[in-house]
């Protein structure tokens, strides 16, 4: 196949992980046949390399030198920063040669330095004034600082490029307190404001939830990492004794095992509302039942016709079934709720439904033959 007349395909990787730095400027690339050859004749250009979050194009139009078996670009010449760039590379040098441009992906990494850290207590009553203390990168204050309920913990630092000085934007920038005698850690976040200063504001009162209220000295560490950062930071800044309300710490029994069971909640629940007087609901039941005593007048006046009524199995069935739902709904007001209700009404309702029909035919069938 590589000896095809009419085609000829290659192959560019990069030698390493596509990625450059100031400690390795270059980026260095393979160019080989099907058979890992090296194609010494082909010239490879570079079209333009990208930013993709800011669409900026930081070079275009630069050729890659032949060293040995590899091509080289030294791409920290147009001072990019730091990032992930699109890079489009065109293979030339030989006619035959089948789909010569390809797209890579190369990763410009940098050293992140810290520079104006300073660590505070403040007094949310503002009487007495902050205690401030400036922190010099690897270094760890001495001594151990105090806050309680009344007072805040405030951090704040810079992050910039260590070679260009340019401000840096890490995606992860971490506040870890950690009390090395519970094994107890809590995680926060600190975010940049508009001129890039990176803030950690920790209320002791409000966040003692995160804390289960344990008083005790705390490791105070700085995280900072991100994916184009060569040397990720674990910064041990301080140690501070915080000091939560006594009525708010937990019980040894809470300390030592925190699955153990909590205290029972009692639910107050609403209390019912008053029934109506005895009176109003007497006379709403003689209201309810005053038709029925109406009807049963009216039958002993005018007289009550029942000699088409038959004793045959469905009449019996039916009318009983009728007066059975009947029964049902008392004993739904008083006894049943309503699923169980339900299941009883769908048997007798059933029965008493097939026996109406059998009836209502057989009184058909007489009137029929009469």
């Amino acid at each position: 196949f590589p000896k095809n007349q009419s085609h000829f395909r290659f192959f560019v990787v990069p030698e390493a992980p596509a990625s450059v730095s100031h400690k390795n400027p270059s980026l260095k690339l393979h160019v080989t046949n099907v058979m890992s050859q090296s194609l010494h004749s082909a010239e490879v250009q570079l079209e333009y390399a990208k930013s993709p979050s800011t669409k900026a194009t930081i070079l275009q139009q630069s050729s890659f030198a032949l060293k040995g078996d590899l091509f080289e670009m030294n791409f920290m010449e147009a001072k990019p920063p730091s990032g992930y760039y699109e890079f489009s590379v065109r293979v030339e040098g030989d006619s035959r040669f089948v789909a010569n441009h390809v797209q890579l992906k190369v990763k410009v990494a940098t050293e992140v330095g810290i520079t104006n850290v300073d660590l505070s207590v403040v007094d949310k009553d503002q009487s007495i004034a902050p205690k401030t203390t400036r922190v010099i990168y690897p270094l760890k204050v001495k001594g151990i600082l105090t806050a309680d309920s009344h007072q805040n913990i405030a951090l704040s630092f810079q992050l910039a490029d260590v070679n260009t000085g340019a401000e840096l934007t890490p995606h992860q920038t971490f506040v870890r307190l950690y009390n090395q005698k519970t094994g107890q850690e809590v995680v926060f976040v600190a975010e940049p404001d508009n001129k890039s200063l990176y803030k950690f504001d920790l209320d002791v009162s409000e966040r003692k939830s995160e804390f289960g209220s344990v008083s005790g000295t705390y490791f105070l560490f700085l995280i900072i990492g991100d994916a184009t950062i060569e040397n990720p930071i674990l910064w041990h800044v301080a140690d501070i004794t915080i000091r939560f309300p006594d009525e708010d710490a937990p019980t040894p029994v809470q300390l030592l095992n925190p699955y153990a069971p909590k205290p029972e909640i009692q639910h107050l629940f609403r209390e019912p509302e008053k029934r109506p007087p005895t009176v109003v609901s007497n006379a709403f039941t003689a209201l309810v039942i005053a038709p029925l005593l109406l009807l049963l007048i009216l039958w002993a006046k005018l007289g009550v016709n029942i000699s088409n009524f038959t004793f045959t199995p469905s009449t019996l069935i039916f009318h009983l079934g009728h007066a059975a739902m009947l029964g049902l709904m008392y004993v739904y007001w008083t006894h049943l709720n309503m699923f169980q209700t339900l299941k009883y009404l769908a048997v007798l309702g059933g029965i008493t439904f097939f026996a109406g029909n059998r009836m209502l035919a057989q009184k058909a069938v007489k009137r029929t033959k009469n």
